[in-house]
């Protein structure tokens, strides 16, 4: 069963909120199998699923524990991504306010 864009999107925000640092890096895979662009799964997704870990310790409802670490899965998803990142014209990516050298 071949998944949508919005699917794996959706699929890698939840792996990063339920802190699964396997299924983050399989999505990130699925992703680049199905010809996605790395950016859109990083921004829509993985950093996403990043901001709902960092809501809920605002909130008090999460400990900066799960923030780290789900900071730590979302680098192992981009760290799956990177061939494909490098594969690029640019030196660089940026995500939002965030740049990133290859």
């Amino acid at each position: 069963m071949t998944l949508t864009k919005d699917e794996i999107i959706d699929s890698a925000r939840h792996a990063v909120i339920d802190l699964d640092e396997s299924a983050v890096e399989r999505i990130a895979n699925e992703a680049l199998e199905a010809g996605m662009d790395p950016v859109d799964l990083i921004e829509q997704g993985f950093i996403e699923g990043l901001k709902s870990v960092g809501d809920l310790f605002e909130e008090g409802k999460s400990q900066i524990s799960r923030v780290l670490e789900a900071s730590h899965i979302v680098n192992s998803g981009i760290n799956a991504l990177k061939p494909a990142i490098v594969s690029s014209d640019s030196d660089f990516c940026q995500f939002g306010n965030l740049i990133v050298g290859i």
